[in-house]
């Protein structure tokens, strides 16, 4: 009979012995750190940033990428297959390259880049990933190529490549799913270490922002070639646009021209004197065919400007001599019936550098909207002011004045007012007499502007134009204006 001293004695050896067996193969088994899979990780990130920092297409990035699932993570082989609508299904895109897998790739029936795993086939591991949006596992490679291979090829190829497992991801960027990356191991599954999964899921986690960087890169580049097309489109539309104005204006002009002539004939005709009713129909017509015509040449002149097809060539300007032509053209052919009187305040000012020819359409036109909209007996008064540097010609009338809020319409485009102001005129204008005049004032370098101090109380506008100094003279090509293309087109004549 054993006593319970020996017994004991017998037991306590067994544990040293198998405390013994323990540590020994704790010492003995290789391991690898976490500081180790930390470090590969890192380092496989580093090479991703690095990578995907000069890439802008898809293809090259997704192939920089499974090519670090292999020479950084120390994979088999890395996979990629990205959602192809048009083509109905995953594309693959890219898997790595190294000396076997070449080999096997250029052998297999469908090229690679051309293999699509169809949406509807359910039992593809590829297409459970991308439904389900989890991860999962497979140790037979044919569960990723059902749709694409027969069992036999998959099998034959999984043991040429000695695969043990594959582990797929969903790729996700911010336009949602993206397509499934797959990492193909030559150990099972239940030797992995949880660091390993941890590599896995952060390094899916960093290809799904680089993925999203570079669609997002593409779909800039998209972007700016349809806006590049589209522009082409619109300059294309822009020159019908013009060629059209310009056939339809001068097919316009001629009938009209032909129409005011001979109801001037009419109203004029020496040996026949028209009815007082006839004679108010015929005057009617004149007036009428005249402010088509006005508005002819303003939408070519519109045109012109905005297209590009006008010239600006700057010279010494004596402003003096300038208004005083347009003075008397005024007061001759218009200003009389309605007995408004001009004064010029003659100042001893600089001459403008400026085109003599554009300087007066706008002078024109700043002088015909004043005379539109003062009453009879009003005037309209020239002054000046120079600093040396611009000199300042101001045209200011005693007219029914416009309300500050509206002072800031006057320059746009068809920028008529529907006030007072509009109703005061005593004939009718296009709106696009002011807006001319600012164009060609900022070509030349200029600045123009109204003020008022309200209803009732006339309106000043502005022209401020730089002195013709002896550098700028000296320069004048420098501050000229070429037509964008083809030759330059003349500017029809101010309405008034």
């Amino acid at each position: 009979m054993i006593s319970g001293f020996t017994l004991f004695i017998v037991l306590y050896g067994f544990i040293l012995i198998a405390l013994l067996v323990f540590v020994l193969g704790r010492i003995s088994a290789p391991r690898i750190s976490p500081g180790s899979y930390q470090n590969k990780l890192l380092v496989a990130l580093r090479h991703l940033g690095i990578a995907a920092i000069p890439i802008t297409e898809v293809e090259p990035a997704c192939q920089e990428i499974v090519d670090i699932i292999r020479e950084e993570l120390g994979y088999l082989f890395g996979s990629i297959a990205l959602i192809d609508h048009e083509g109905g299904g995953l594309r693959r895109i890219a898997i790595s390259s190294y000396p076997e897998m070449d080999r096997i790739i250029k052998s297999l029936p469908i090229e690679y880049k051309k293999q699509v795993v169809p949406f509807d086939q359910s039992d593809n591991l590829l297409i459970q990933s991308l439904q389900q949006r989890k991860v999962l596992y497979s140790e037979r490679l044919y569960d990723v190529q059902k749709g694409i291979f027969t069992p036999e090829i998959s099998d034959r190829l999984q043991k040429e490549l000695k695969i043990k497992g594959l582990f797929v991801y969903p790729l996700y960027t911010k336009q949602g799913l993206a397509g499934i990356i797959y990492y193909c191991t030559f150990v099972e599954r239940k030797k992995f270490s949880s660091f390993e999964f941890e590599i896995m899921d952060e390094f899916t986690r960093e290809v799904s922002m680089v993925l999203d960087n570079v669609f997002l890169y593409q779909h800039s580049k998209e972007s700016a070639a349809q806006l590049m097309e589209a522009n082409k489109e619109l300059k294309e539309a822009d020159k019908l646009k013009d060629d059209f104005v310009s056939i339809v204006s001068h097919e316009l002009r001629t009938p009209m021209t032909a129409i005011r002539s001979y109801a001037w004939m009419a109203l004029h005709r020496s040996d026949m004197h028209p009815s007082e009713k006839m004679t108010r129909y015929l005057i009617r017509v004149m007036l009428s065919t005249e402010r088509l015509i006005n508005l002819v040449n303003d939408i070519l002149n519109l045109s012109r400007i905005e297209s590009g097809k006008i010239e600006i060539d700057p010279e010494a300007v004596d402003l003096y001599p300038l208004i005083r032509d347009i003075v008397d053209e005024v007061y001759f052919s218009k200003s009389q019936e309605k007995q408004i009187q001009f004064e010029v305040l003659e100042k001893d000012i600089p001459k403008v550098f400026a085109d003599p020819g554009k300087l007066r359409q706008v002078f024109l036109n700043i002088v015909g909207n004043a005379l539109k909209f003062t009453p009879h007996d009003g005037k309209i008064i020239f002054d000046f002011s120079s600093d040396g540097q611009m000199v300042e010609a101001s045209v200011s009338d005693t007219g029914v004045g416009i309300a500050k809020e509206d002072i800031s319409r006057l320059f746009h485009k068809f920028g008529r007012l529907d006030n007072s102001y509009t109703s005061a005129a005593t004939s009718g204008g296009t709106g696009l007499g002011l807006y001319i005049s600012k164009n060609l004032v900022e070509l030349m370098h200029g600045r123009i502007w109204a003020s008022s101090e309200g209803a009732g109380k006339g309106t000043t506008f502005t022209v401020a134009l730089p002195v013709a100094t002896k550098d700028r003279i000296d320069h004048a090509n420098e501050y000229a204006v070429k037509p964008k293309e083809g030759e330059a087109k003349p500017l029809e004549s101010a309405s008034i």
